[in-house]
């Protein structure tokens, strides 16, 4: 068969129009969007957007937690869904770049398509009521007293709560056991129960817990938060540790460009309410929007500094 210009140009322009008539005929049924942790964790992150996204799409959006892995489990779900927009992930970027390393799983970053990000936050390192210990030097003392003695929760193995505690352990020479949970919920209601010392979390999961006796002991970022202003960081506690997380949606490969756009669109608006960010402020969480392009970048730094840092710390999967 020839094929003529007149013919090509006639294939590619019903190509455009078919793909131009499934972005505006998306969405016509439930988007499902999947958060890779146990339920009371990230998925506050996007309830408050919930019904703003419903309203906007015309289409029920269920929030579905899927627990497991440190969120290889819910991501890898996303990674195998059809890409066709009605199956999102919402996450942190250590279930992306981390988790699969440090668990030889057979996905990467690169079988997602990152649409936008909401919530870039450090990680609280608390104690349980009734420790031996009440502030960071006095946490310091007994981890170097007992090593493995104390052990710490987190979501999960490869988790960035676990790479920073991993990481904060060796700058300051102490060994501790970790202790790893479906989720950051999870891991609360352990320290809660004494069943752990410590737990590495997400501020808006550790700190509506110190009038029930927990103990903030340090944040995790490079300076102190605007909603964490009398919690010291890592860095002024003397270790040269540092290390915040990003939690934004994430669609798998091959969505159409329409279908990421329209949804990176939504989202952005939404978190530049300022109802959304003042909902976050009192959770304790910050905003920190960034477009598809500019998450990105960041998601390609990030992917590139949490190879470095699992060497450096001789993290291996198993």
């Amino acid at each position: 068969m020839t094929i003529t210009r007149r013919s090509a140009l006639a294939a590619a322009s019903l190509v455009l129009t078919t793909g131009s008539a499934r972005a505006q005929a998306y969405p016509n049924r439930a988007i499902r969007v999947i958060v890779p942790y146990a339920a009371g964790g990230a998925d506050q992150f996007i309830r408050p957007l919930q019904a703003r996204l419903t309203q906007a799409l015309g289409q029920p959006i269920v929030i579905e937690s899927v627990t497991g892995g440190g969120g290889a489990i819910g991501a890898n779900r996303v990674r195998t869904a059809p890409a066709d927009g009605y199956t999102l992930l919402f996450a942190g970027t250590g279930a992306l770049t981390a988790v699969p390393r440090l668990q030889r799983l057979g996905y990467s970053i690169a079988d997602f398509a990152p649409i936008a990000n909401l919530i870039a936050i450090p990680y609280v390192l608390a104690g349980r009521q009734g420790a031996r210990f009440t502030d960071f030097a006095g946490f310091l003392r007994e981890a170097r007293a007992r090593p493995e003695g104390l052990s710490y929760g987190t979501p999960g193995v490869g988790s960035t709560p676990h790479l920073v505690a991993e990481a904060m352990a060796k700058a300051a020479g102490v060994k501790l056991l970790h202790v790893p949970y479906s989720g950051i919920a999870t891991a609360v209601v352990g320290l809660l129960a004494g069943d752990i010392d410590l737990v590495m979390g997400a501020p808006g999961n550790i700190m509506p817990l110190v009038e029930r006796g927990v103990v903030p002991l340090v944040q995790t970022g490079a300076q102190r938060i605007a909603v964490l202003r009398d919690l010291p960081t890592l860095r002024e506690a003397g270790l040269d540790v540092e290390l915040v997380t990003r939690f934004g949606f994430f669609a798998p490969k091959g969505t159409e460009d329409a279908v990421i756009a329209r949804w990176s669109g939504l989202l952005l608006e939404g978190g530049a309410d300022p109802a959304y960010a003042q909902a976050m402020q009192r959770a304790f969480n910050e905003v920190e929007l960034l477009d598809q392009a500019r998450f990105q970048s960041f998601l390609a730094a990030e992917d590139a500094a949490t190879a470095q840092l699992l060497t450096a710390l001789n993290l291996t999967g198993g």
